[in-house]
């Protein structure tokens, strides 16, 4: 005996064929990895400056010194980004120039105001990659850090240095009371 009359107790019509497929296509979509959206742009990304924007033109013939030279560095909307002040300045050649007892001050672009004070005592920058190299001790200070070492490369379009050998670094911060033990 059949356990249906029309005998298709195994078999289903073409609709519920079609269903049960859109069904097990969705549930297939579904656990699939889904794309992430993108992170949105929202700031522009700083462009990287050209070495034409920083300090091209040294007025010092090769071979020639120079004492007192302050050379100041202005961006392209003629806000001083810094200022270097050399005791003795040399032209060594068309693309480097030797500087001794220097003081480089960064300034903050929007206000003008000073940011940090490199100190060097003697020192060589390339104008081509625009890189100050000093391989004697250096102390670089802001308001609320102090930091020196024996070697520094220091970019003067990006405000990027590093110190290396013999590396010291005094942070200054709040003093602690007696309310700030946990802290």
């Amino acid at each position: 005996m059949l356990p249906f009359r029309n005998g298709r107790a195994v078999f289903f019509g073409a609709p519920s064929v079609f269903f049960l497929f859109a069904l097990l296509s969705c549930v297939t979509l579904a656990g699939g990895k889904s794309p992430t959206p993108e992170p949105k742009a929202t700031a522009k990304p700083k462009a990287r400056p050209k070495p034409e924007e920083g300090v091209t033109n040294v007025p010092i013939a090769a071979g020639h010194d120079a004492r007192g030279l302050v050379l100041p560095d202005f961006d392209r909307q003629g806000r001083m980004r810094g200022k270097l002040e050399a005791g003795v300045t040399k032209r060594l050649d068309d693309e480097n120039i030797e500087f001794q007892n220097v003081k480089f001050t960064t300034f903050i672009p929007e206000t003008e105001k000073p940011d940090l004070q490199v100190s060097m005592s003697k020192s060589v920058f390339n104008l081509k990659t625009q890189i100050l190299n000093s391989s004697e001790r250096t102390t670089v200070k802001r308001s609320d850090f102090e930091v020196s070492g024996d070697t520094m490369q220091f970019e003067m379009l990006t405000r990027k240095g590093t110190l290396s050998g013999n590396v010291k670094m005094v942070v200054r911060g709040k003093s602690r009371g007696a309310g700030n033990e946990g802290e």
